[in-house]
């Protein structure tokens, strides 16, 4: 009888951790960490964890023991002040990666593709970061305090992450406003790759058998406008827009905000024997499955 190796995911109550810990929990024993909502976590086992202190981060990672660690938990815009994130972010992923040497354990860190400054793309795997905002510093920095760490441990760029059985932050953001009849502008001139939170899943625990070491794109194959891929996810959804959507550009708003950060994606797709398919390809195959949008978790 084979023994479950030990697989530690940071951030297991956030949109992609919940998704990760259950796929994950098939071929490993997963623990997962939350930092204030322990009841959205789905699998695994849930521990509470501040990212902030070291000696927390050191002695839950040096007690389990882990043979892999994916690390998912961040703080994002709009969700903490700029001295939290680079808190978190930052000097948090730095705890994590010398945890993971001191234990020996494979580490796989997710990026985004907003360390990018936008006015290059497309971007392959080894383009450095040239990031525009407080968020984008801290995910930079978050990658060099790993590398300068772990040289063995692998970085994932990432783009916007969706699924069809729950609303994304993203639209479920642009939901909560039309709800409060505000209007909701969005950007027709930034471009992302979103990516199927399945196939970003997948991906990563794939990673963690893998020698790969250094940062990999992992990205839907389909570019889409911000404003393309908001108007497919509320429609998806079955959202009354009820007159409030509008079409912006957010050249016009602030030069903080990068426009095109298209990525390339052949390098992960070859070496994890995969492809990421684009939001098109999901949705349709969804509904050759006979799903329709508007049934999951609002």
């Amino acid at each position: 009888m084979t023994t479950k190796r030990t697989l530690l995911i940071t951030g297991g109550s956030g949109y992609l951790g919940r998704y990760l810990t259950v796929r994950a929990a098939n071929a490993f024993h997963v623990y997962t960490t939350y930092c204030m909502h322990p009841r959205q976590v789905k699998a695994g086992q849930p521990l509470s964890l501040n990212l902030t202190q070291r000696d927390e981060v050191l002695r839950l990672i040096t007690t389990l023991s882990p043979q892999g660690i994916i690390h998912t938990a961040a703080i994002n815009p709009g969700r903490g002040s700029e001295a939290e994130m680079i808190q978190a972010n930052e000097t948090g992923t730095r705890y994590v990666a010398e945890a993971a040497v001191a234990v020996g354990a494979r580490l796989v860190h997710l990026s985004t593709d907003v360390v990018h400054s936008g006015r290059h793309a497309p971007y392959d795997d080894t383009a450095p970061p040239t990031p525009l905002n407080v968020y984008a510093r801290s995910k930079a920095a978050a990658e060099a305090a790993v590398t300068a760490v772990d040289a063995t441990a692998a970085i994932v760029r990432t783009s916007l992450i969706y699924g069809l059985d729950e609303l994304d932050h993203g639209t479920a953001g642009f939901v909560a406003r039309l709800q409060e009849g505000q209007p909701l502008v969005l950007f027709s001139d930034v471009v992302r790759q979103p990516i199927w939170v399945e196939s970003l899943a997948a991906a990563l625990l794939k990673l963690v058998d893998l020698p790969w070491a250094g940062t990999l794109n992992v990205a839907g194959r389909q570019a889409l406008s911000r404003e393309a891929f908001g108007r497919r996810m509320l429609a998806w959804w079955g959202i009354d827009t009820r007159g409030l959507l509008q079409s912006g550009r957010a050249a016009d708003i602030a030069d903080t905000i990068p426009l095109d950060l298209r990525l390339t994606v052949t390098r992960a797709e070859d070496l994890l024997h995969m492809t990421f398919p684009g939001v098109d390809e999901v949705l349709a195959h969804a509904v050759t499955r006979g799903r329709r949008g508007g049934t999951g978790t609002r």
